[in-house]
């Protein structure tokens, strides 16, 4: 952790020894802020968190180094009623508790509730932890809880006012969808892409042939623009349904003479097939029917 050396004046320094001096400049960063060393089990995690999914793997890999190196920087709190909630962080402050640390170097903070939403998304977005849904949340409900503007979020976020709507409009799909991008199944050019459709039935059959061929996202956006076209000539090769009286009279037929019997028909006619499988089996079909 960087100390800072200047700043103090020297008639401060002239009050307090060399080891005093030091002590408390270790306990102050570059910008002058205190570092307090925080009971880990007072910290709580933000209720505005963007990012609902934490990969443990991530976690533990991150712990390793905070026990190799130490914690290289201090988690950012607000005091609430006794406890600390998180402001910047968490995934520092997981990685604490898998080591089993006791506490945890923090710096405190007094700000509202929406600066503490606006930290949380920022600083998730420089890493890009978020997947495109946990950030389409985050920007909704900081428009709609804090009334912020698209264009006051686009400057928060530092994204295109552009960007911020389209990422939005992935709400609109259905829940399985949203699901399999934040799952990363399909990505968020593939969401906008299904958005192009207008109702649910239509969306599913096109996201189930968009995993079932691994179609990229643009070959996606051509299967929605010729949408009709490409399932009207799916169906047109597909077997037509037969009648079920028809089945029925073929499966009635099978069970008397004890073997398969296919019933050919077209306009009001057709024909019998009933198959055999050797000469006694043939004579014994005719006995029936004689």
């Amino acid at each position: 952790m960087s100390v800072k050396k200047s700043g103090l004046g020297r008639g401060l320094g002239a009050l307090i020894n060399n080891e005093s001096m030091e002590a408390f400049e270790n306990k102050v960063n570059d910008h002058g802020e205190l570092i307090h060393e925080i009971d880990i089990n007072l910290i709580m995690p933000n209720k505005n968190q963007p990012r609902k999914n934490f990969d443990h793997e991530k976690i533990i890999s991150l712990s390793e180094s905070i026990e190799d190196h130490g914690l290289m920087q201090p988690i950012v709190l607000k005091s609430k009623g006794g406890l600390y909630e998180i402001i910047a962080g968490e995934r520092r402050w997981r990685a604490c508790k898998h080591l089993g640390l006791k506490k945890v170097p923090s710096i405190i903070k007094d700000v509202d509730e929406s600066t503490i939403a606006q930290l949380a998304l920022i600083e998730n977005l420089q890493r890009e932890d978020l997947n495109a849904i946990e950030e389409a949340m985050a920007y909704s409900r900081l428009i709609d809880e804090y009334q912020i503007t698209q264009e006051k979020m686009s400057k928060i976020a530092g994204k295109s006012r552009v960007y911020i709507t389209n990422t939005m409009r992935l709400l609109k799909l259905d829940d399985y969808i949203q699901a399999a991008i934040a799952e990363k199944v399909i990505t968020s050019g593939h969401g906008r892409a299904l958005l192009g459709l207008d109702n649910e039935k239509k969306r599913r059959k096109a996201y189930d042939l968009v995993l079932a061929d691994e179609l990229s996202v643009r070959a996606t956006e051509e299967l929605i623009k010729n949408y009709d076209k490409h399932f009207k000539s799916v169906e047109s090769k597909a077997k037509p349904i037969r009648d079920a009286e028809l089945v029925s009279i073929e499966e009635d037929l099978s069970v008397y003479v004890g073997t398969k019997v296919s019933i050919k028909e077209k306009n009001g006619r057709g024909k019998i097939v009933i198959d055999f499988y050797n000469e006694e089996d043939l004579s014994r079909i005719l006995d029936l029917i004689k």
